[in-house]
C-alpha cells in the first residue's frame, strides 16, 4: 500500500481582541485562481479552518519535502468577510476609499510579544491598521499628474513578476492623465512612477478573483526570509510556521439618552459602574426637555462578553435599572475626534 504523508507547511490564523477566545471567526479564506494552480502543481492541500486556513505539503519518510518549492513561489488568499458588523466593533478606518483593501504578506519582520510571525505592517501596535491598506485595481489604473513640462514619462513596475509598463504623454493644459490597461498584466504588487519618482503603490487583482474582497493574504517562499518567517529550510526540511493577523476591538464613548416619560418625579440621574473596573459617566449640558444625556468619560472597548453592572440611579441614589444595556454594535457615530455609541432609555 502506497502511503502519502502530509505535514503542515504554514497556517494563517486571524485573531481579534473583541472575542473571548481571542480568535476571529468572521472570515473565509479562499485561494485565488493562481494559488489553486500553484497548490495543484505541487500536490499541496489547503484546509480552511474556523479562524483562517492551513496548507499541507507532501514529505518523504525522512521528513524532507517531496517537491521543494521554487524561489518566489507565492500563495495568495482572498479574505471574504462573513460578519456585516465586523467593521463596527473593530478598530478600523470606516472612511477608507472604496477601492482600497487590506493587504498582508510574510515579507515583513514583525514578531509578536509571544514570538510569533505577524503579517501586519505596524510594528508598534502589532494590529491591523491603515498601514495595511492598498488601492486595488483590476481593469485599468489611472493617475492625474500636474506639471509644466512638455513631456512626462511614467512606468508601472510590478514588484514580484518584474513586468514593466511604460507610457509617455505630452502636456495638455499642464495635465497628464496616465491610464494603464491592466488586462494583460499578471497582477500583484506594483509601484507607479512619474519621471522615476514613486507616486503610488497599488495591487493589481486578476479579474477572475473574488470581487467581494475585504483583504488579501500573500505567503511567499523566498530563501532570504528571516528564520522566524521561513517554512522551507535550505536542506528541504520543514520549518512549519503559524502566521497571525491581529485585529483590535473598537472603543467608543457610550452615551445613554434617557427620556423621562413615566417617572415624573425624576429631576436628576446618575449613571455609572462601581463594581469591578469602574466606569464613570458625566451629564452632558443643555439636553432637550425631559431628557438626560449621560456619556462615559472614557471610551469603552466593545467585547463579546457584555459589560454588566452599569446602573441608572435617581437623585435620591435609588437604583432604577441595575444593568443598563450595552449599545448595538452597528451604530457608531463620529463627532469631531470622538466616536459615540448611543443607547436610548425611556423611564
Amino acid at each position: 500500500m502506497i502511503q502519502i504523508k502530509y505535514k503542515l507547511l504554514f497556517e494563517m490564523e486571524i485573531l481579534h481582541s473583541f472575542y473571548r477566545s481571542g480568535k476571529c471567526p468572521d472570515f473565509n479564506l479562499i485561494p485565488t485562481q493562481a494559488c489553486k494552480t500553484l497548490l495543484n502543481s505541487y500536490g499541496l492541500r489547503f484546509l480552511p479552518t474556523a479562524f483562517g486556513g492551513q496548507v499541507y505539503i507532501k514529505v518523504n519518510t525522512d521528513e524532507t519535502i517531496k517537491r521543494p518549492l521554487i524561489e518566489g513561489s507565492c500563495f495568495s488568499f482572498s479574505m471574504v468577510l462573513k460578519n456585516p458588523h465586523f467593521e463596527s466593533f473593530s478598530e478600523l478606518n470606516t472612511a477608507k476609499l472604496k477601492e482600497t483593501h487590506y493587504y498582508f504578506n510574510n515579507l515583513t519582520n514583525n514578531i509578536s510579544a509571544d514570538s510569533l510571525p505577524l503579517l501586519v505592517a505596524n510594528s508598534a501596535s502589532k494590529v491591523v491598521s491603515d498601514t495595511d491598506l492598498l488601492p486595488f485595481f483590476s481593469h485599468s489604473f489611472s493617475f492625474k499628474h500636474e506639471s509644466t513640462a512638455t513631456v512626462q514619462n511614467s512606468s508601472l513596475q510590478f514588484i514580484d513578476s518584474g513586468e514593466v509598463f511604460s507610457q509617455s504623454l505630452n502636456n495638455h493644459n499642464n495635465i497628464f492623465n496616465f491610464n494603464y490597461d491592466l488586462k494583460k498584466s499578471k497582477g500583484g504588487r506594483a509601484k507607479f512612477f512619474v519621471e522615476e519618482v514613486e507616486k503610488s503603490g497599488i495591487y493589481v487583482q486578476p479579474r477572475n478573483d473574488s470581487p467581494d474582497l475585504f483583504g488579501l493574504i500573500e505567503i511567499f517562499y523566498k530563501s532570504s526570509l528571516p528564520t522566524e518567517y521561513q517554512f522551507q529550510n535550505s536542506n528541504f526540511t520543514l520549518a512549519s510556521k503559524s502566521y497571525k493577523i491581529s485585529f483590535a476591538n473598537r472603543a467608543t464613548r457610550w452615551r445613554y439618552i434617557i427620556s423621562k416619560k413615566f417617572n415624573k418625579t425624576l429631576t436628576e440621574v446618575i449613571v455609572g459602574k462601581t463594581n469591578g473596573n469602574p466606569i464613570l459617566f458625566t451629564a452632558l449640558p443643555n439636553p432637550p426637555a425631559d431628557q438626560f444625556i449621560m456619556a462615559s468619560n472614557q471610551p469603552i472597548p466593545f467585547r463579546e462578553d457584555p459589560v454588566t453592572g452599569i446602573q441608572l440611579r435617581d437623585q435620591t441614589d435609588k437604583v432604577l435599572i441595575a444593568h443598563l444595556p450595552n449599545p448595538p454594535l452597528m451604530l457608531v457615530k463620529t463627532e469631531g475626534s470622538d466616536a459615540f455609541s448611543d443607547i436610548l432609555i425611556t423611564i
